[in-house]
Order: structure tokens, then sequence, then C-alpha cells
């Protein structure tokens, strides 16, 4: 997975809307929640409050990024899930 920190997905229109928001302890536990869901393409930890939202659509990594201090954006890499 590709890991920003400081950075969530934020999104104005319903194309980009997490599909699933948990709680997750820690980051590493968002991060399999992700690559267990074959249709999770990214997912955004919240510090705060322990929440972990999954994506399953990013049409524009650049359009729906949002600088916020304790997040973390993460994206599926491509071909590295496995199994695929």
């Amino acid at each position: 997975m590709s890991i920003m920190y400081g950075w969530k997905f934020q999104c104005a229109t319903t194309t980009c809307l997490p599909y699933s928001t948990d709680i997750a302890s820690n980051i590493l536990q968002c991060q399999t929640n992700c690559l267990a869901h074959v249709q999770c393409k990214a997912a955004s930890f919240h510090q705060s409050n322990f929440t972990c939202q999954l994506f399953d659509s990013i049409p524009n990594q650049n359009n729906t990024l949002e600088l916020t201090i304790g997040s973390v954006a993460m994206m599926v890499v491509s071909g590295t899930r496995i199994p695929s």
C-alpha cells in the first residue's frame, strides 16, 4: 500500500464516499481491513477517533486528498494484493 501521513480522503461527490467506516485500534489494523476486502482501493485512518474509512473508488487522488494532522491516507497498489 502507498501510505501518505497527514492526509485524508475528502470527497464532495457520492462517487467516492467511503463504503465502510469502522473502528480500528491502529493504522495497521485499518490497512489490514482494506486489504481483506477485494473492493477496497483506498483507506483513511483517523488517529483522533480511531476510525477507518474504506473506499472502493478514488477517481482522482489529487482532488480528493486534504491535509489533516493525525490522519493517514492509504491506497492499494495495483497488482500487489495477495491473493489478487
